[in-house]
């Protein structure tokens, strides 16, 4: 396959920049992965008479992690054979490397001044010319590049690859007011037809599109749960396949990502958006004083073997998953519940019918029903919120949903399913605002976000020329 990029290079080797390197290679291309070199001596080092000029010294933080992505599971390179594209190296004794690269990922540590410094020192050492960018899941891209020219400006944009790379289809693409479009153009076929990525084209605002709408609505759905006492285990049978989701749901989601790691997410977030008329959802007391507990007892999760689930062993040895209990911070046994709703609509195979039936009055009293109406009724009223700032289509936010958190419809899709204009009421008569672009979408005798004809999609809502748009 022809393209302009032929030679990568990235630097950064940790769990995104190897997973990126490993994706790389396996689509044929070689890459040079680049780490810091090592300021100190392990005692191994010390004892074996190393000081730190020893190549194995210099390359031990990049070993390291490429050893991390060998041994990932599920496995990051396609096959043994793709390993001998990677090239390794040290920011002291190679960074000269990246003068031949067509494509340059900076993948450091997600903070503003380190990625600012490296990016300083990239644009000393690549050709003019170079594509440049930064793998960030929500740094403001066009702060990133201040200081540098013109030029590189120009060159420069954001990739958000999603965790692990070679499995999760979404690729968000940022460029900035001053990114050629040429570039955009150039890393966005490249991501699609080298890479098989599904390209969001996202504009420059916090967390951009996936991760600003999953972060409020994973939020919502632990403080609902906290606020009307319902258990995790519930939560989870409710909000993974029922709704159209993974079968992580929410509290094992939590606790697969690291409770660390997302809650420094939703608190980096609430301080980005202080105009987001739903923000507080993101310092819910309720969940700040659960997440805080685990934090303060490093119960961070799958990594620390134990977090909102525990696994552990019955009398014969067999594996088991205990619960926490939030009120008492003990592990329970599991309860597996059963909700009348559920049972009646679980074996409706189509979604939107089987969410229908599911928010029927008939079960407007139930436990099952009540939440699971809560968390997607804040989902779409949020998304359609925050809709016009964070995407320059509705379908984009759709894709992003669907390729990044693999869920099964996005949320205009899923709106769809239920029925536009008797969602909307819904929504308000729960205490939703609705968007005022719905409103004005409805108003203009378009019923649906996507039209269809004979069953096919054939077009979709424009909402700036309030008509549907081949």
């Amino acid at each position: 396959m022809s393209h302009p990029i032929q030679r990568i290079a990235i630097i950064g080797a940790g769990t995104m920049g190897a997973g990126i390197a490993a994706l790389v290679a396996n689509a044929g291309l070689p890459v040079t992965l680049l780490d810091i070199a090592p300021r100190t001596l392990t005692p191994e080092e010390e004892q074996q008479g190393l000081t730190l000029t020893s190549p194995q010294v210099h390359n031990r933080i990049v070993r390291a992690g490429f050893e991390r992505m060998r041994q990932a599971r599920p496995p990051a390179l396609a096959s043994q054979e793709v390993e001998q594209l990677i090239t390794l190296g040290n920011t002291e004794d190679n960074f000269d490397q990246v003068a031949g690269a067509d494509w340059i990922v900076e993948a450091i540590i997600e903070k503003p001044e380190p990625k600012r410094a490296l990016l300083a020192r990239i644009e000393a050492a690549r050709q003019p010319g170079t594509l440049v960018t930064t793998n960030t899941s929500g740094l403001p891209i066009a702060s990133l590049a201040e200081g540098r020219s013109d030029e590189f400006k120009r060159h420069f944009l954001g990739t958000h690859f999603f965790n692990p790379p070679r499995y999760m289809k979404l690729l968000e693409i940022i460029p900035t007011a001053a990114t050629d479009p040429a570039m955009v153009q150039m890393i966005s076929e490249f991501g699609e037809k080298a890479l098989g990525k599904g390209i969001v084209l996202c504009k420059d605002t916090p967390n951009f599109i996936g991760n600003r709408l999953f972060s409020p609505g994973n939020s919502f759905a632990i403080h609902y749960a906290l606020e009307h006492g319902y258990t995790i285990e519930e939560v989870d049978a409710l909000t993974g396949p029922l709704l159209g989701r993974p079968k992580t749901a929410t509290f094992r989601l939590q606790d697969l990502v690291g409770i660390d790691i997302a809650a420094h997410v939703a608190r980096n977030l609430y301080e980005l958006i202080p105009h987001d008329p739903y923000r507080e959802v993101l310092r819910s007391p309720q969940m700040e004083k659960v997440v805080d507990e685990l934090l303060k007892r490093g119960w961070l999760g799958n990594k620390s073997k134990q977090g909102f689930y525990k696994q552990s062993q019955d009398a014969q040895g067999q594996r088991l998953f205990l619960t926490l209990n939030p009120a008492t911070f003990e592990y329970e046994g599991q309860q597996n519940p059963s909700f009348e709703a559920v049972n009646a609509v679980s074996q409706i195979a189509n979604l939107g019918q089987r969410l229908t039936a599911l928010f029927d009055e008939r079960w407007q009293a139930d436990r099952a029903a009540q939440l699971a109406w809560a968390v997607v009724g804040f989902d779409l009223a949020y998304a359609a919120t925050c809709a016009k700032e964070i995407a320059h289509d509705f379908k984009s936010i759709d894709a992003a949903m669907r390729w990044g958190f693999g869920y099964e419809a996005g949320p205009f899709e899923l709106w769809d399913k239920l029925g536009v204009a008797q969602t909307a009421s819904k929504m308000e008569a729960s205490g939703l605002a609705v968007a005022p672009w719905i409103k004005e979408m409805l108003a203009a005798g378009c019923p649906t976000f996507y039209r269809l004809e004979d069953g096919q999609i054939t077009g979709f809502y424009d909402w700036n020329k309030r008509g549907y748009r081949e």
